[in-house]
């Protein structure tokens, strides 16, 4: 039966892991923001969950003092993270995470320093501690107004409060009493620990989607936005969008001789320059080492081209750059908001890629 009741908790730890990571999206996602900070804690939390339910069966084999003493360390790491989770979201001091490994790290120790009893009863305790953290978090502003952590709160409490009845049966009853097998064994707790993965996750999904509409500005996703909503803003005076896509083929050289840092600020210098220099269209940056410049049809392709290079030239003494990068530019023409979307989408897959390919805007033979 114990058994039984372990393999469950796997499974849901392993539908967690598996419903978080792919919520997060494609590899190589760029969104950034609270919604990747969510993703990365929960995720690694599930797994810790995870790899938890695996020593615990583990030890039921016969794995012994290491299988014990590691399954309590990820069964107490579980919770720990969703703390910091939450303390990230939050935009409150960064000691969550740390706390979250001291925490693990001691129980890891405390195990083979105490009797099995005795360490069992600390990581309830522990858990207990961390999970009503995890609810009191979630109730805090700015977090508590994003949906799902109502039920987030909840669940963590619940599970908080029963693994301090655990304790309590524990001190007063002892953990090899009938009142123990009834309410608190080790079958139990797996059951309980299952069914708390599972809202959990649901949880930290709903929460995603929310926070997956309000990426952090700076972010690529940030632009992706602004961009989709300045397309839908020009279309509605306009037939079409004129789309030119600018890139620095020498910005990988800049990154390897100077720094990242020196990177993004020529990127930054350069839609710092379009939007000076063409306020009547919206730039940004959806892709790595890609601008985005939308204006509305009838611009001559030339003009644009040249006023983008003198704007971009005569911001490079404000930032200490002696020379001046070449610019390589696309043209595309679309008439909705997804052929933007579609253009930008090609771009985040194919970074590198330049080949130019499309309509040709107004005025380009």
């Amino acid at each position: 039966m114990a058994v039984l009741d372990l393999v469950a908790a796997i499974a849901a730890a392993s539908v967690a892991v598996t419903v978080l990571f792919l919520a997060h999206g494609r590899h190589g996602d760029d969104r950034g923001g609270p919604r990747a900070e969510l993703v990365r804690y929960f995720g690694i939390a599930a797994l810790a969950a995870l790899a938890c339910a695996v020593l615990n069966l583990l030890e039921e084999a016969g794995g012994g003092a290491f299988a014990a003493a590691a399954g309590n360390a990820t069964n107490v790491l579980a919770p720990a993270l969703a703390w910091a989770g939450m303390r990230r979201l939050n935009a409150r001091r960064a000691i969550g995470a740390v706390s979250a490994g001291a925490g693990a790290i001691l129980m890891l120790a405390a195990t083979y320093v105490v009797s099995l009893d005795e360490a069992t009863l600390l990581k309830t305790a522990a858990i207990a501690l961390f999970s009503a953290f995890t609810a009191m978090e979630a109730r805090r502003r700015p977090v508590d107004a994003v949906a799902g952590t109502p039920l987030l709160a909840w669940t963590m409490g619940a599970f908080a409060a029963y693994n301090a009845g655990r304790v309590v049966v524990a001190c007063t009853a002892g953990m090899h009493s009938p009142l123990w097998e009834r309410t608190a064994s080790a079958e139990i707790t797996s059951m309980v620990s299952a069914l708390t993965i599972i809202v959990v996750a649901a949880a930290t999904v709903q929460m995603g989607r929310q926070l997956d509409d309000d990426p952090a500005p700076g972010t690529r996703a940030h632009d992706r936005g602004a961009l989709r909503r300045d397309a839908e803003d020009l279309l509605r005076t306009h037939a079409g969008v004129d789309v030119l896509i600018v890139r620095l083929p020498e910005l990988d050289l800049i990154r390897t001789a100077h720094s990242s840092e020196r990177a993004e600020q020529m990127l930054a210098s350069l839609v710092e320059a379009i939007r000076t220099a063409l306020p009547g269209g919206a730039a940004g940056v959806p892709a790595r080492d890609t601008v985005f410049l939308l204006l509305p049809v009838g611009f001559v392709v030339d003009d644009v081209e040249r006023t983008v290079s003198e704007a971009f030239a005569g911001a490079m003494p404000a930032i200490g750059y002696d020379d001046t990068p070449d610019l390589s530019f696309e043209h595309h023409r679309v008439e909705d908001v997804d052929g933007v979307s579609l253009l930008m989408e090609s771009r985040r897959l194919r970074p590198r890629q330049g080949v130019t390919h499309g309509v040709p805007a107004a005025g380009q033979p």
